[in-house]
This record gives C-alpha cells, sequence and structure tokens, in this order.
C-alpha cells in the first residue's frame, strides 16, 4: 500500500507539467499568430508577381474549346500538289501538330473532325463545332492553282466575328513560312458560314506551287506552320477573348440587364447568315425590293401553288404605296422584314440617318399590317459595326444571306440554278428579289419554278427566316 502511495505522487506531478506546458505553448502561439501571417502574406504575394506569363485558369473557369479540322479526306483527295501529294494528306498531318501543341498549353482544350484518312461532310464538321459550344473553328488546308507560280498564304471567314482571327493567324502564318501575304478575305464557305463561332479556314500555301510544297511537305515547314497558327490562337484570346465559367457551382446568378424591348434578349448581336445544321435540311427563300405590282403577285402565286411560305424584305416607299400587297403577303403566311425606306448604300450615310430608314419603314408596315417585323435587311447586305449595335438596340434580328442567285442582274435561270445547287446546304437563306431587276424579273419568276421542286426532291423543307432562326414573327 505504501509503495503504491509512493508510485502516485510522482504520476500526478507529471500530469500537472504536462498541463502547464500545453498552456504556456498555446500562449505563445496566440503571441506569435499576427507577426507570422503578416510574415507569409508578402511572401505571397511577391510570388504572385513572379508567375509564368501564359494566363492561367483558375478553378472556376474552362479552358478555351478549339476544333481543328483537317481539309478533305478520304473519298476527298482535295489538290494534288506539283510532285502528285494529296492535299488531304499534307492538311491532316499539319492539323495534327496543331493539335498537339493545343493540347500541351493549359488555355485550351481541342477535338479534331477527322484523325485519319475519311470523308466528313462539311455542315457535319461545323455542327461539330457548334454541338460542342466551341470557341473557334479552324480549318486548314492547302491551295491549288493552275498557274504553278501562284504562290502565297490566305487566310478565309465568312462572317464579321471572325475578322479579328483571320487577321491574326494570316499575318502569324505568312510570317512565319516567308510566303507572299495573300490577306484575309471573305469567302462564302459551308464550313464557316454554318459555325456559329469565330471560323477560319487557313490556306497556308500552294501545293502547286513547287517551292511552296517543297516547304510544307517537310518537317521544318508544318512545324513552323503548326507554331504560327498555335501563336495566332493565343494571341487571339489573349486579345479578344473573355474566360468562360466552367460552372454555375458556388457562384451567385446575375441577372440580365433589363431590355425595355421584349424580344431583345432573343436576338444576338450580330449579323444571321444562315440557321443551324443541326435542324435539318431547311431553307429559307427571301425576296427583297418589294412589293412590286408586276413580280410580287407572281411570286406569290407560285408560293402558293407550291404551298411554300418564304420571306420578304420590304421597302418602306414602295409598302407606302403598295399597302395591300404587303397585306397578302401576310394573310398568305410569309414572313415581312424591313429593308430600309430608299435602299441606301447603310455605309454611306450617318448612323442617324439609317435609324431613320428603319424606324420609317418599321412604322409603314405596323400601318399596314398591324405589326413590326423582327427581321431587318441592309441594303446591299453592308452595315458597320456601330450600325449593327443601333439597329439592335431597336429590338431587329439583322439578316443576309448564304446563296446569293444574282437574279437583279439579269443572269439567266439555268445560272441562277446553277449558283443555287453550287452554295445551298441545309440552314441556308436564298437571296431573290421581287422588284428593281431586269426584264421584270423573269429569270427568277423561272428559276423559282424549277427550285422548288428540286429542293424538295432532295429533302429539303421550306420555312420563313423567323423560323430558321428560332426568332418570333414580330416585335
Amino acid at each position: 500500500m505504501i509503495k503504491r502511495s509512493k508510485r502516485k505522487k510522482p504520476v500526478k506531478g507529471i500530469y500537472i507539467f504536462i498541463v502547464l506546458f500545453i498552456v504556456l505553448l498555446g500562449i505563445k502561439l496566440v503571441w506569435h499568430t499576427g507577426s507570422s501571417a503578416a510574415k507569409l502574406i508578402p511572401n505571397l504575394a511577391e510570388k504572385s508577381e513572379t508567375s509564368a506569363v501564359a494566363p492561367s485558369i483558375s478553378a472556376n473557369q474552362s479552358k478555351y474549346r478549339i476544333v481543328i479540322d483537317a481539309g478533305h479526306g478520304g473519298k476527298d483527295p482535295g489538290a494534288t500538289g506539283a510532285s502528285g501529294a494529296f492535299e488531304k494528306e499534307f492538311n491532316l498531318s499539319l492539323a495534327e501538330r496543331v493539335n498537339e501543341l493545343l493540347k500541351q498549353d493549359p488555355m485550351f482544350e481541342t477535338r479534331m473532325t477527322r484523325t485519319d484518312d475519311r470523308f466528313v461532310e462539311l455542315e457535319n464538321r461545323a455542327a461539330a463545332a457548334n454541338d460542342w459550344n466551341a470557341d473557334a473553328l479552324i480549318s486548314i488546308h492547302g491551295n491549288t492553282y493552275q498557274d504553278p507560280a501562284i504562290a502565297g498564304t490566305e487566310t478565309l471567314y465568312r462572317h464579321d466575328d471572325s475578322i479579328p482571327l483571320a487577321q491574326i493567324l494570316q499575318e502569324r502564318v505568312a510570317e512565319a513560312l516567308g510566303f507572299p501575304d495573300r490577306g484575309a478575305k471573305q469567302e462564302h464557305l459551308v464550313v464557316l458560314s454554318l459555325a456559329q463561332m469565330p471560323a477560319v479556314l487557313v490556306e497556308v500555301g500552294y501545293l502547286t506551287n513547287p517551292k511552296e510544297e517543297k516547304t510544307l511537305l517537310s518537317d521544318k515547314g508544318q512545324d513552323l506552320a503548326a507554331q504560327a497558327i498555335v501563336d495566332g490562337i493565343k494571341e487571339y484570346f489573349e486579345k479578344n477573348g473573355s474566360r468562360k465559367p466552367a460552372g454555375d457551382e458556388g457562384l451567385e446568378e446575375v441577372p440580365p440587364p433589363v431590355s425595355l424591348n421584349r424580344n431583345h434578349s432573343q436576338i444576338e448581336n450580330k449579323i444571321y447568315f444562315d440557321g443551324l445544321a443541326k435542324d435539318g435540311k431547311q431553307v429559307a427563300l427571301t425576296f427583297d425590293d418589294g412589293p412590286d405590282k408586276i413580280v410580287t403577285p407572281k411570286i406569290l402565286d407560285i408560293l402558293k401553288e407550291n404551298k411554300i411560305k418564304a420571306t420578304f424584305f420590304i421597302l418602306g416607299n414602295r409598302a407606302k404605296t403598295q399597302p395591300d400587297l404587303v397585306r397578302r403577303i401576310v394573310e398568305e403566311g410569309h414572313a415581312i422584314g424591313n429593308h430600309s425606306w430608299s435602299h441606301p448604300n447603310f455605309d454611306q450615310i450617318s448612323v442617324d440617318q439609317a435609324l431613320k430608314e428603319v424606324e420609317d419603314t418599321q412604322a409603314t408596315l405596323e400601318d399596314a399590317v398591324g405589326f413590326r417585323p423582327i427581321l431587318f435587311r441592309p441594303p446591299y447586305g453592308a452595315l458597320s459595326k456601330d450600325k449593327l449595335d443601333a439597329i439592335h438596340q431597336q429590338d431587329l434580328a439583322v439578316v443576309n444571306w448564304t446563296v446569293d442567285t444574282m437574279d437583279w442582274s439579269g443572269v439567266s435561270s439555268k445560272e441562277i440554278m446553277r449558283l443555287v445547287r453550287k452554295e445551298l446546304k441545309p440552314g441556308g437563306i436564298v437571296l431573290q428579289h421581287t422588284a428593281n431587276g431586269k426584264n421584270h424579273l423573269a429569270n427568277t419568276i423561272e428559276a423559282l419554278q424549277q427550285m422548288i421542286p428540286e429542293l424538295k426532291a432532295e429533302g429539303y423543307s421550306f420555312v420563313t427566316v423567323p423560323e430558321l432562326l428560332h426568332l418570333p414573327d414580330s416585335q
């Protein structure tokens, strides 16, 4: 018992010592917390200032999505080079190099439209980018011409929102390869027309030029071209891009800005050229410059006979003198759009003058049919950015076309049909006229009678422009 009692005392003393030690340690830690934090924060700030130059992707931000399209493929070899090499092989080789370089950069994630020698329909290439909600589509090609002396790099685009990307890539690739700079150009190409994001087609050089082909088929040449394309893409997004949220987890939802116009949020501030490829084989027939008391009734009769709905872009001064024809257009189920009051070139008038042309026409159309259309087509298809912004604020969707039949110029119905067969793709908008043409547009009437049954036989359905663009018929 005594021994047990003597053993307890030292144990109790040890417990007391441990408790005192813990208390003293805690007091010391609390005492130094402020100075430790103050010492660490400057170090973190210093590290932040000297971090890598390349933009970093934070946890709540996604990468830019880039679709790389290797042109041609499979049954479509593309151009045949000076040495007999096929363009499709060059396109795929360079596209793979671009893809690999982009994958190494934390700014980007990529997809390719093809990774082997297979044929992919043009509309499917654009649809793949649209369905993935890509931020850019880059189509890679080698150029061709019957004269082997022709040389140079050129970059093609379709829509205005692709111009900055096209210009940057054109500059970088031409500079890297040392080929003649043929510039950035607008072209009505299917893969560019149907893309719903900035999309460009880089004609890296002429495979039919022996000197350029030798460079393009070499590893060194392809490495230079690939790096130039990647540098251009990166420069474009650093200058023009904005980070997209990867998701809405933990983020406060920001309400959209209030608009006085009920349809404003449905209309994109851009020029529409076509509908969605994923909607299938739809086509919108459009007729400008009317109504005309000679031509318009003939067109309406053909459409009625074939049970086809179309869209008429109407001039205000003609609507003022022909309100009954405007009413007939609407009563027979067609859509109408604003085509200005007097058809001036909008690039040559002020914003205020442009808005007056638009508003006077809106008011006249409302008097004739009881509503204001939601569509506007600029005369000659010309519209600068400041006027586009101003017209968008008027709750109007600006619409151009993918197929210009040139009917106003007096070309034959045979030529009109050739253009339609060549350029029409699913989601296309066909430009024709119902006034202001040669010989009372007899060519338009004749071509329309051929066009409707032919397109029906190919499986096309005819829709109005509001239906094609998923917009309401009126404001």
